[in-house]
């Protein structure tokens, strides 16, 4: 995530003048603008690895859409938040946090975010062609 890698084969992920290609669930009827300012904790994708996926991530089987984002900053992790406890820090459950909270500091990240901020949403058809 950090190096912006492809999920699937850790080459480094299609990148040119419109942005680093992520492919996400397809979410857009869950808020007017989706997938712009949301959090992903899934690194970017390479465009060969786009049919791989599909193929076989069950999730995306339901809906994908390949995006395309000129913005993607790393805006806080995942992990498992503590508290204090009395011989040490005590696992409370699994978080995604933003640096900004307070209570990152309690967090043992596992994993970075990245906020997706100037989309465009690419079609399938597209990346066929880019293939090619």
């Amino acid at each position: 995530m950090e190096l912006l890698l492809c999920q699937v084969c850790g080459c480094i992920a299609a990148q040119n003048d419109d942005g680093v290609l992520w492919l996400q669930r397809d979410h857009r009827d869950d808020w007017p603008g989706w997938p712009e300012g949301m959090a992903s904790v899934e690194p970017p994708i390479c465009v060969p690895c786009v049919a791989v996926s599909l193929r076989h991530c069950p999730a995306l089987r339901r809906g994908a859409v390949v995006v395309r984002v000129r913005d993607c900053s790393v805006v806080g992790v995942r992990g498992v938040l503590h508290r204090p406890g009395v011989l040490g820090p005590v696992a409370i459950g699994a978080v995604t946090m933003s640096y900004g909270d307070p209570g990152v500091r309690w967090v043992l990240a596992s994993g970075l975010v990245r906020e997706l901020r100037d989309c465009t949403l690419v079609r399938f058809e597209e990346l066929a062609d880019q293939a090619a």
